[in-house]
């Protein structure tokens, strides 16, 4: 059994709220909350906006892939500070029915910062770009950490997007009862 585990944003249910499209600021800066690097941010928090359906559920981590980054709530990151991550930043955001122009909860766009060479290159089953990226995974094997591990939360440095987070993490974000996020073993990932 692995120390880490991949770590998704993920809806648990149908009805769990997601977001596509790219707030208006990160695509006109060019914000990359998902390679690991700190973001020079504007002052004011970034506008979401969603388009809200019957019965919907907003979940914990609100998986909003134009965001670049994790669109999280106080619960999450309450649980990020309880764990002492210290490498994420933190920008100020906002969930805006894109009807009514009104602000249904603030939030934040948390960047994990930093990545990790992880991958055991000799026992994945991972087809890679010539600069030494990944471009699918099949099975993903990681190295051993170093004694004092990774960290709770770090970025794969062989694929930025992908997430690892620490069993320490996932308890306890499990614990108190944070939803979407999903979490798999490495080796049953595919990409």
């Amino acid at each position: 059994m692995s120390s880490y585990w991949i770590m998704l944003s993920e809806r648990s249910h149908d009805l769990e709220l997601s977001i596509d499209g790219t707030p208006t600021v990160v695509e006109a800066l060019d914000l990359r909350f998902d390679v690991g690097v700190h973001q020079a941010t504007p002052g004011a928090a970034i506008d979401v906006d969603f388009e809200p359906f019957p019965d919907a559920r907003i979940p914990d981590n609100i998986p909003a892939y134009g965001c670049r980054g994790l669109l999280v709530n106080s619960r999450v990151r309450a649980v990020f500070e309880g764990v002492e991550l210290d490498n994420v930043q933190y920008v100020d955001a906002r969930l805006v029915d894109a009807r009514s122009g009104h602000v249904v909860a603030p939030l934040w766009i948390a960047n994990v910062l930093g990545r990790v060479r992880a991958v055991d290159r000799q026992r994945s089953d991972v087809t890679w770009y010539r600069d030494g990226a990944i471009q699918f995974i099949d099975s993903l094997v990681l190295r051993a950490p170093p004694a004092g591990g990774w960290g709770h939360l770090v970025r794969l440095d062989e694929y930025p997007p992908l997430l690892l987070a620490s069993d320490t993490l996932k308890r306890a974000l499990e614990s108190a009862g944070i939803t979407g996020f999903t979490f798999s073993h490495p080796e049953a990932f595919s990409l």
